[in-house]
Protein backbone atom coordinates (compact mmCIF):
# COMPACT_ATOMS: atom_id res chain seq x y z
CA UNK A 1 0.00 0.00 0.00
CA UNK A 2 1.30 3.46 -0.90
CA UNK A 3 0.20 6.52 1.03
CA UNK A 4 0.27 9.80 -0.84
CA UNK A 5 -0.15 13.00 1.16
CA UNK A 6 -0.90 16.28 -0.57
CA UNK A 7 -1.22 19.26 1.72
CA UNK A 8 -1.13 23.01 1.26
CA UNK A 9 1.80 24.55 3.12
CA UNK A 10 1.18 27.71 5.15
CA UNK A 11 4.82 27.99 6.21
CA UNK A 12 8.01 26.19 7.20
CA UNK A 13 9.80 26.62 10.52
CA UNK A 14 13.11 25.45 12.03
CA UNK A 15 13.89 24.71 15.68
CA UNK A 16 16.80 23.03 17.43
CA UNK A 17 16.65 19.22 17.16
CA UNK A 18 13.86 17.84 19.37
CA UNK A 19 14.96 14.71 21.23
CA UNK A 20 11.83 13.85 23.27
CA UNK A 21 8.05 14.04 23.11
CA UNK A 22 8.16 16.53 26.02
CA UNK A 23 10.61 18.71 24.08
CA UNK A 24 8.05 19.10 21.30
CA UNK A 25 5.81 21.36 23.41
CA UNK A 26 8.71 23.64 24.41
CA UNK A 27 10.26 23.98 20.95
CA UNK A 28 11.03 27.54 19.81
CA UNK A 29 10.30 27.75 16.08
CA UNK A 30 11.85 30.27 13.65
CA UNK A 31 9.91 30.99 10.47
CA UNK A 32 11.78 30.29 7.22
CA UNK A 33 11.38 31.83 3.73
CA UNK A 34 8.23 31.24 1.68
CA UNK A 35 7.72 28.38 -0.75
CA UNK A 36 6.59 28.82 -4.35
CA UNK A 37 2.87 28.39 -4.88
CA UNK A 38 3.30 26.00 -7.80
CA UNK A 39 6.14 24.02 -6.21
CA UNK A 40 5.54 20.83 -4.39
CA UNK A 41 6.91 20.04 -0.96
CA UNK A 42 7.23 16.26 -0.86
CA UNK A 43 7.67 14.31 2.34
CA UNK A 44 8.27 10.77 1.15
CA UNK A 45 9.25 7.51 2.77
CA UNK A 46 11.49 5.42 0.52
CA UNK A 47 10.87 1.77 -0.26
CA UNK A 48 12.57 -0.52 2.25
CA UNK A 49 15.47 -2.76 1.30
CA UNK A 50 14.28 -6.35 1.09
CA UNK A 51 16.37 -9.37 1.97
CA UNK A 52 15.28 -12.95 1.38
CA UNK A 53 17.05 -15.99 2.80
CA UNK A 54 17.14 -19.09 0.58
CA UNK A 55 18.20 -22.69 1.10
CA UNK A 56 19.49 -25.03 -1.61
CA UNK A 57 16.52 -27.34 -1.19
CA UNK A 58 13.73 -24.79 -1.79
CA UNK A 59 13.07 -22.26 -4.52
CA UNK A 60 10.92 -20.18 -2.22
CA UNK A 61 12.61 -18.06 0.44
CA UNK A 62 12.98 -19.50 3.93
CA UNK A 63 12.79 -16.08 5.57
CA UNK A 64 12.23 -12.43 4.68
CA UNK A 65 13.45 -9.20 6.28
CA UNK A 66 13.25 -5.50 5.49
CA UNK A 67 15.30 -2.45 6.43
CA UNK A 68 13.64 0.97 6.24
CA UNK A 69 14.90 3.56 3.76
CA UNK A 70 13.94 6.66 5.73
CA UNK A 71 11.89 9.79 5.12
CA UNK A 72 13.04 12.66 2.88
CA UNK A 73 11.56 16.17 2.58
CA UNK A 74 12.18 18.00 -0.71
CA UNK A 75 10.98 21.45 -1.79
CA UNK A 76 12.24 24.99 -2.21
CA UNK A 77 12.31 28.38 -0.53
CA UNK A 78 11.87 31.78 -2.19
CA UNK A 79 12.08 35.43 -1.07
CA UNK A 80 14.77 34.92 1.56
CA UNK A 81 16.22 37.91 3.38
CA UNK A 82 20.02 38.26 3.51
CA UNK A 83 20.06 36.98 7.10
CA UNK A 84 17.92 33.98 6.08
CA UNK A 85 20.36 33.26 3.24
CA UNK A 86 23.23 33.13 5.72
CA UNK A 87 21.21 30.66 7.82
CA UNK A 88 20.06 28.34 5.01
CA UNK A 89 23.01 28.55 2.59
CA UNK A 90 25.90 29.36 4.91
CA UNK A 91 28.02 32.44 4.32
CA UNK A 92 27.75 35.83 6.01
CA UNK A 93 26.05 39.21 5.85
CA UNK A 94 27.83 42.55 6.16
CA UNK A 95 26.16 45.93 6.42
CA UNK A 96 22.55 46.72 7.26
CA UNK A 97 19.45 46.64 5.07
CA UNK A 98 18.83 47.99 2.44
CA UNK A 99 22.54 48.13 1.51
CA UNK A 100 23.64 44.87 3.12
CA UNK A 101 25.77 42.34 1.26
CA UNK A 102 25.44 38.56 1.44
CA UNK A 103 28.70 36.67 0.84
CA UNK A 104 28.12 33.06 -0.19
CA UNK A 105 30.49 30.53 1.32
CA UNK A 106 32.32 28.17 -1.02
CA UNK A 107 31.61 25.46 1.56
CA UNK A 108 28.14 23.82 1.56
CA UNK A 109 26.22 24.35 4.81
CA UNK A 110 24.88 21.17 6.42
CA UNK A 111 21.75 22.00 8.41
CA UNK A 112 20.63 19.85 11.36
CA UNK A 113 17.32 21.11 12.76
CA UNK A 114 13.77 20.12 13.61
CA UNK A 115 11.47 21.14 10.75
CA UNK A 116 7.78 21.97 11.00
CA UNK A 117 5.66 22.18 7.87
CA UNK A 118 2.60 24.25 8.88
CA UNK A 119 -0.43 23.25 6.85
CA UNK A 120 -3.23 25.52 5.58
CA UNK A 121 -5.78 23.47 7.56
CA UNK A 122 -4.00 24.32 10.84
CA UNK A 123 -2.21 21.00 11.29
CA UNK A 124 1.51 20.33 10.90
CA UNK A 125 4.03 17.71 9.84
CA UNK A 126 7.12 17.75 12.06
CA UNK A 127 10.48 16.10 11.51
CA UNK A 128 12.14 16.33 14.95
CA UNK A 129 15.66 15.57 13.69
CA UNK A 130 16.38 16.47 10.06
CA UNK A 131 19.72 16.91 8.35
CA UNK A 132 20.19 18.31 4.88
CA UNK A 133 21.08 21.20 2.63
CA UNK A 134 19.71 24.12 0.62
CA UNK A 135 20.94 25.08 -2.88
CA UNK A 136 21.05 28.41 -4.76
CA UNK A 137 19.19 28.51 -8.12
CA UNK A 138 18.80 31.96 -9.71
CA UNK A 139 16.46 32.52 -12.64
CA UNK A 140 17.88 35.52 -14.46
CA UNK A 141 15.07 35.49 -17.03
CA UNK A 142 11.96 37.66 -17.12
CA UNK A 143 10.56 36.62 -13.73
CA UNK A 144 13.82 37.04 -11.82
CA UNK A 145 12.85 34.43 -9.23
CA UNK A 146 15.61 33.16 -6.99
CA UNK A 147 14.80 29.70 -5.75
CA UNK A 148 16.52 27.80 -2.93
CA UNK A 149 15.79 24.05 -3.34
CA UNK A 150 16.16 21.98 -0.18
CA UNK A 151 16.51 18.31 0.70
CA UNK A 152 16.34 17.04 4.27
CA UNK A 153 16.58 13.48 5.55
CA UNK A 154 14.73 12.49 8.74
CA UNK A 155 17.13 10.91 11.24
CA UNK A 156 16.39 8.44 14.01
CA UNK A 157 17.31 9.19 17.59
CA UNK A 158 18.34 7.13 20.56
CA UNK A 159 15.55 6.98 23.14
CA UNK A 160 12.74 8.39 20.93
CA UNK A 161 11.75 6.12 18.05
CA UNK A 162 10.14 8.80 15.84
CA UNK A 163 11.18 10.12 12.44
CA UNK A 164 8.13 12.33 11.79
CA UNK A 165 4.87 13.39 13.45
CA UNK A 166 1.56 14.56 12.00
CA UNK A 167 -0.42 17.00 14.15
CA UNK A 168 -4.10 17.44 13.42
CA UNK A 169 -5.77 20.78 13.50
CA UNK A 170 -7.68 21.54 16.69
CA UNK A 171 -11.41 21.31 16.00
CA UNK A 172 -13.59 24.25 17.02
Amino acid sequence: MTTLLKARIAGIDFAPVIATQAGLAGAVWTEQPLTLRDDEVSIVEGDPTEEEVFSHENDSPEDYDITGAGVTAVGSFIKATLDELATILGGSVSGASPNGVYSHSAKKALINKAIRFRLKNGGAIIIPNAKGYVLFNANVGTTGIVKYPFKFKALGQSGWDVDFLIQETASA
